[in-house]
């Protein structure tokens, strides 16, 4: 049990991968990172990233699985009408560890929460969606004038939409630039709350090794089919220069924050090379016998099924993308939307089909009979039959150059997860194994599938996130193991002498 009353400073690093801190912090290019290795303790999380790398934040926040809340994805599909629904942030339907803190008494101020709504229900201030990436909910705070004086102190966060930006060298040129001012102009903001404000427990979000490892992974790794032989716009070295900033953000916060605080840092989940084949996962299992048709036979080899609006999304420049997207009604918004992510969506006799997840990890749902418009498979024993079966013919999925499998995982929902919204998970999960290049897929006894690019990010996340834990009473250089996402809402819940709710899933982190 820590001592009483002690302050908690806590550091969201989305998407920081474990490997590259440590490989750099040893190698003194991360000084404030290999301080914290040294007098701190630390370990390696385990996370939902393996099977719905959308939830890894709120399962920090709330220290719950994803069968407990009620947004994995923000497309999700639709059992009763067999079609997809969007989703914001704001429709999670969970609570987080610092609801828990402000009923308790405690002063707080969460700024920049991946992923996650702002709150009113709050003894402090909140800062959402000023510079996080990807968060689908209204640039907000509490209270009110917050955001406006932010704003007003510090300008807009200059990164934007990274998203919006296409693979042009000069266009990813000018996102670096922004990137680096970014992090920068994020300290500054958390500084300024950290002394403007009292606070207990203060979160602040760094999104920045996020937008870095999806747009600039392939200049970053040599080993990338598409690293580039010449470098004009000197990227190479930007994945770098983002953690090298971030490690100076935080060595000031940390100095600010003085002697007496107990740190954080946390990562849900890392970044690595981007291969998969989740956008052909609905041809992979129309060939091993799941789609209306049961009789396919051939065993010459496949070309493989192309989105064409993935096509026209790679093909058209971001900015223009994005002004004929505003342009349009919201339904046809949404609808362009859904069929980036699932084509036509013609699911009708499927016995399993694909359905939208993040494009590390592959989705797919069985068409239940009473839980799923139109089903054909029973449930209970069928179901599970048809679960299984179908884990063993993707781990038989190989690389034919190589004869290694390109699946590192599969999971069954209903094995790993548990809670009330469980029926609206995908059924089943797939882990691309991301760890070497691969772009075809040998299906047994059927032929070889020939995969074509449709992405145009070159990153993607792996499964491992990291936390690093500082401060008094903490023993110094201590690594632990065993830890998940799941125990950094207890941990801090725990340091705080406020009780764990017995809905929580994760246990407090222990140094003895």
């Amino acid at each position: 049990m820590p001592q009483a009353n002690v302050r908690q400073l806590i550091i969201a690093l989305d998407a920081m991968e474990w490997s590259l801190v440590e490989q750099w912090a040893a190698q003194q290019k991360l000084p404030t990172f290999q301080r914290l290795l040294k007098e701190g303790t630390y370990g390696p999380l385990s996370s939902t990233a393996a099977q719905l790398p959308d939830t890894v934040w709120t399962s920090i926040y709330t220290g719950m699985n994803p069968a407990k809340y009620q947004k994995y994805f923000y497309i999700q599909y639709e059992a009763a009408t067999r079609n997809l629904k969007l989703l914001s942030d704001d429709e999670s339907g969970a609570t987080p560890f610092w609801h828990y803190l402000s009923e308790a008494g405690k002063r707080i101020a969460i700024l920049d929460p991946p992923k996650f709504p702002c709150s009113d229900r709050m003894n402090g201030i909140q800062l959402t969606n000023w510079g996080a990436h990807a968060t689908k909910t209204a640039r907000s705070s509490h209270p009110k004038s917050l955001l406006l004086e932010v704003d007003r102190k510090f300008g807009r966060h200059p990164v934007g939409d990274c998203d919006c930006v296409d693979s042009n060298p000069a266009a990813l040129s000018g996102l670096r630039e922004r990137i680096l001012k970014g992090i920068h102009v994020h300290g500054e903001v958390f500084r300024w709350a950290m002394m403007e404000h009292q606070w207990d427990v203060f979160f602040a979000g760094f999104s920045a090794a996020h937008c870095v490892g999806h747009h600039f992974w392939h200049f970053f790794d040599q080993h990338h089919p598409k690293h580039p032989e010449k470098d004009p716009y000197s990227l190479e070295d930007t994945i770098e220069a983002a953690y090298r900033a971030m490690d100076e953000e935080i060595g000031k916060m940390l100095s600010q924050a003085g002697h007496d605080v107990r740190l954080m840092l946390v990562a849900g989940h890392g970044m690595g090379p981007l291969y998969h084949a989740s956008w052909n996962l609905m041809q992979i299992l129309e060939v091993l016998g799941y789609g209306p048709s049961r009789d396919r036979t051939s065993h010459m080899p496949l070309s493989a099924a192309v989105n064409p609006w993935r096509l026209l999304k790679m093909t058209l420049p971001g900015k223009m993308q994005y002004a004929i997207k505003e342009m349009l009604p919201r339904r046809l918004q949404n609808e362009l939307l859904f069929r980036w992510y699932a084509g036509s969506r013609d699911w009708r006799g499927w016995r399993a089909f694909a359905i939208p997840n993040n494009d590390s990890v592959g989705a797919i749902r069985v068409s239940v009979i009473g839980r799923d418009r139109d089903g054909v498979v029973h449930p209970g024993s069928e179901y599970q039959k048809v679960c299984h079966e179908l884990s063993e013919a993707l781990y038989k999925l190989t690389d034919p150059c190589s004869g290694r499998s390109i699946v590192k995982a599969v999971s069954i929902s209903c094995e790993q997860f548990h809670g009330p919204y469980l029926p609206q998970l995908p059924d089943i999960t797939v882990l691309w194994d991301q760890s070497f290049s691969w772009d075809s897929i040998d299906i047994p006894g059927h032929g070889i599938l020939k995969l074509r690019q449709q992405d145009a990010r070159t990153g993607s996340h792996t499964p491992q996130g990291f936390f690093i834990i500082h401060g008094p009473d903490v023993p110094p250089g201590r690594s632990l193991a065993g830890y998940s996402t799941y125990d950094i809402a207890p941990s801090i819940l725990e340091t705080a002498r406020v009780s764990i709710p017995e809905d929580m899933d994760g246990r407090p982190i222990v140094f003895q």
